[in-house]
């Protein structure tokens, strides 16, 4: 009894699962807080069939759920996380007033024009902060309510901050220069009698900032 053979290659069988021989992985990004909580809240839900048959996709099982407790909390909150980042790249972001129960504000909106602010889309840097107000992947600016996002660059930000202050500190030069000089319409307030004792206390408290 003879072996026959064959010049026929031999076929490996196929692998299931696993990654491709050669294709470079994704790197995964770090779990954040919320979604670390997300998914415990996931995992404690129970199966229901009538929860199976909605027609509706579920938004519990969407990479939008952000947990139980954390939505709803403040709908205006920009996470700390993204506001740094921002602050690093030159970037500060407010909420303006554009309209009041569906009427619209032009003053608010001309001094948000003049005060170089500029309405944030979703799109806008690199998608940071789409989805965090408005159905992901709509790309319009971005509005809560009567609210909308507004951005401009921290170095005007902090002229305009400084700009307040100095705003804010002039009543009380005017009145430091009168009590120097005598209170206009007193008779005998600009004697060296009357002025020499006058004098405007400044003190400093703590004032505990929460969280």
């Amino acid at each position: 009894m003879t072996e026959e053979t064959t010049n026929e290659p031999v076929v490996e069988p196929k692998r299931r699962g696993g990654w491709p021989r050669g294709k470079p992985r994704a790197s995964r990004a770090a779990p954040t807080p919320e979604g670390v909580k997300a998914a415990a809240d996931r995992a404690m839900l129970p199966k229901s069939a009538m929860l199976a048959k909605m027609k509706a996709r579920p938004n519990w099982e969407s990479e939008d759920f952000v947990g139980v407790g954390i939505d709803g909390v403040d709908r205006l909150k920009v996470s700390p996380e993204k506001l740094d980042a921002l602050h690093r790249d030159g970037i500060a972001l407010q909420w303006v007033t554009r309209s009041v129960r569906g009427q619209e504000m032009p003053q608010e909106m001309s001094k948000m024009t003049k005060g170089g602010w500029t309405p944030v889309h979703q799109s806008d840097f690199d998608g940071l902060l789409d989805g965090d107000f408005m159905p992901k992947g709509h790309d319009d600016v971005i509005t809560v309510d009567d609210c909308m996002l507004v951005a401009r660059p921290t170095q005007i930000q902090a002229k305009a901050r400084a700009a307040e202050r100095r705003e804010a500190s002039r009543p009380l030069q005017i009145t430091e220069e009168q009590l120097g000089h005598g209170i206009p319409g007193v008779t005998g307030s600009d004697h060296p009698t009357a002025t020499r004792g006058n004098a405007i206390k400044r003190t400093m408290e703590r004032v505990e900032i929460p969280e």
